[in-house]
């Protein structure tokens, strides 16, 4: 009972996540809340059972390590029953092979003017409406603060405008870092398919990986590129690897849990190919995860079972996830006044002085709070955000339609 009443915020926002899954496990009351955590826009492809949960599975990794890491010492205990958890920086490349694999589908689709701007278009509504709620909530909250360079006003319009997309220094949110070459890898798949065409991207993705693994460099901006190309050569393998999906699959899911025991399961830096990253962004992490998702639509009673409706759900949220967690964990915890102060000596010393949390509590009553506060960011801001992209690209069409309509008529 006193870790209940140690962290108010995280008992109540955990409650609300537990009462959720037991309304999911009534026909009626699943029937009324499940169609609010679909996705609001229908895919523009076809739909791939189990990738949602893939990105859920990241996004709570993330979420979780920084839980950790920024509070430490309070929850070291965790990590007797949660081991990996300090490994969670392997979460940011596993969503980049997730977005160079399912972005290059999306580009693919792009054959006109107009299907340009509707890729442009939704991918926009998909990432702006949270980023710019999360962007207001710093500033809100007091993360803008001058520096000897810059006024607090230029870092509030610097994140508004994304300007870190074209290096301008600094960025208040902690995870938003990879959002920006996420960003810039948006722009970069259109163009690179209208240049060299899609019978020559994987021969392109290859080479760029091998030269980014000769060129290596701790830069883990640099490095995140690298995983897009992995998702372009899984995409493009994918179609042609049916016969063999199983035990492709098997072998990825053998080889990324390897990984997870850290530098000592590092294979490949051990044959001297690579640099060891200190973020542990590993070659076999995208080989891995390349593996898995190249597989995976071919094993549909695999896709079926990571198609669980909770796994689904917190998959269709963990953008919004993924974004909130640290207002999440500065609230739990004020002595974090400022993001920046995170991880630093003066806040450590503060936070070895409080009681260490039985092992259970942090994945089991702080980390299911951060889900709660992840759906409610769906339902308010990222939700309606990709509805009216939607409606936008619907009224965009209208003309069109209708004249085709007309000649029809005629």
């Amino acid at each position: 009972m006193q870790w209940l009443t140690e962290y108010p915020i995280a008992t109540a926002s955990s409650a609300v996540f537990y009462a959720f899954l037991a309304l999911l496990a009534f026909a009626p009351t699943r029937a009324l809340f499940a169609p609010l955590f679909v996705h609001p826009v229908p895919p523009h492809q076809k739909y791939l059972q189990g990738f949602d949960t893939i990105r859920g599975f990241a996004a709570c990794l993330v979420a979780i390590g920084h839980a950790s890491w920024a509070t430490y010492p309070v929850f070291a205990n965790a990590q007797s029953i949660i081991p990996f958890v300090g490994f969670a920086v392997k979460a940011v490349p596993i969503f980049a092979v997730l977005s160079g694999f399912l972005i290059y589908r999306s580009a693919l689709s792009i054959a006109s003017l107009q299907d340009l701007r509707a890729y442009v278009v939704r991918r926009f509504f998909r990432i702006y409406p949270v980023y710019l709620a999360a962007v207001l909530a710093c500033l809100v909250i007091g993360q803008y603060v001058a520096s000897e360079q810059h006024s607090g006003f230029a870092y509030f319009m610097a994140d508004v405008f994304m300007f870190n997309v074209i290096s301008w220094p600094g960025y208040a949110n902690p995870p938003a870092w990879s959002l920006y070459i996420e960003v810039t890898f948006y722009a970069f798949m259109p163009l690179a398919l209208i240049t060299v065409g899609q019978r020559r991207m994987l021969l392109l993705a290859a080479l760029a990986i091998a030269a980014m693994v000769l060129a290596d460099h701790p830069s883990r901006v640099f490095v995140l590129w690298r995983y897009f190309m992995f998702g372009i050569v899984a995409s493009e393998l994918s179609p042609r690897i049916e016969r063999w999906a199983p035990a492709i699959f098997a072998a990825g899911v053998i080889m990324l849990a390897v990984d997870f025991l850290g530098p000592r399961g590092d294979w490949i830096a051990m044959l001297g190919i690579g640099l060891p990253h200190q973020d542990h962004s590993t070659i076999a992490l995208g080989v891995s995860v390349a593996m898995i998702l190249m597989s995976l639509p071919h094993l549909p009673k695999i896709g079926a079972t990571l198609n669980w409706l909770p796994l689904r759900i917190i998959g269709v949220i963990s953008y919004s996830v993924y974004l909130t967690h640290f207002f999440y964990i500065r609230a739990s915890f004020p002595v974090i006044d400022r993001f920046t102060q995170a991880g630093t000596q003066p806040v450590y010393q503060v936070l070895e002085t409080m009681p260490r949390t039985p092992s259970w509590y942090l994945p089991l009553v702080f980390f299911p709070g951060i889900l709660t506060w992840g759906a409610i960011c769906f339902l308010l801001v990222e939700r309606p955000g990709m509805r009216f992209g939607q409606y936008l690209l619907g009224r965009s069409h209208a003309p069109a339609l209708g004249a085709i309509r007309l000649r029809a008529a005629e």
